[in-house]
């Protein structure tokens, strides 16, 4: 005949007390209903350092923005044109691209790498960098002015519109950026005069 050991030698309860069990009732309908103070907005709206994370572009983030930038310079070549740099000359490169339909409304890879060709054309005139932004929605690549909580996303700039049928050029959208964000930034006064 065999013997079974015994597992628990524990002469603890196998319930939880009635205590116990009114604690953790009170727990969960504080949980599912929040207190008044929750009712006023949500904790997750609060800033905080938990929310939001900055972090340097890894390498496999360069890696991919790299390719993305040779995806664009493919199209352009296509055109008998190359990114060069020059703010006027690859706003006018990226809007030949849409406007002779090399792009498809839903190719939103390519769309995104626009973005990241828009973005480089941005971060110069700003003193931006890209970095990793993380927060509760996700992880995305963004534009970063130092150590202020100034930040861009320009990866999804042409591509949100152009899915949506927004007709503005790529050249207005730039603009309109730079100039709205130059607002923000420390010093604005002293860029705007600067770049006249």
């Amino acid at each position: 005949m065999f013997t079974v050991a015994q597992l628990s030698t524990s002469n603890t309860d196998k319930q939880p007390s009635s205590a116990r069990s009114l604690a953790l009732a009170m727990v969960a309908l504080l949980m599912t209903y929040g207190t008044p103070a929750w009712s006023q907005g949500s904790i997750w709206q609060q800033p905080s350092d938990v929310e939001i994370r900055i972090e340097p572009l890894s390498s496999i983030d360069q890696q991919f923005m790299r390719e993305q930038r040779a995806r664009i310079e493919v199209l352009s070549n296509r055109l008998g044109r190359r990114l060069t740099g020059s703010p006027d000359r690859d706003l006018e490169t990226l809007q030949m691209i849409l406007d002779k339909h090399l792009v498809a409304r839903d190719d939103r890879l390519t769309l995104q790498a626009m973005g990241i060709v828009l973005g480089d054309l941005l971060s110069r005139p700003l003193r931006m960098d890209w970095v990793v932004y993380r927060d509760r929605a996700g992880r995305s690549r963004a534009l970063s002015y130092r150590d202020q909580s100034i930040y861009l996303f320009p990866v999804t700039m042409i591509a949100r519109r152009f899915e949506a049928g927004n007709t503005c050029s790529i050249a207005d959208i730039y603009q309109r950026v730079l100039n709205d964000t130059r607002q923000q930034l420390p010093g604005a006064r002293w860029l705007q005069d600067s770049s006249d």
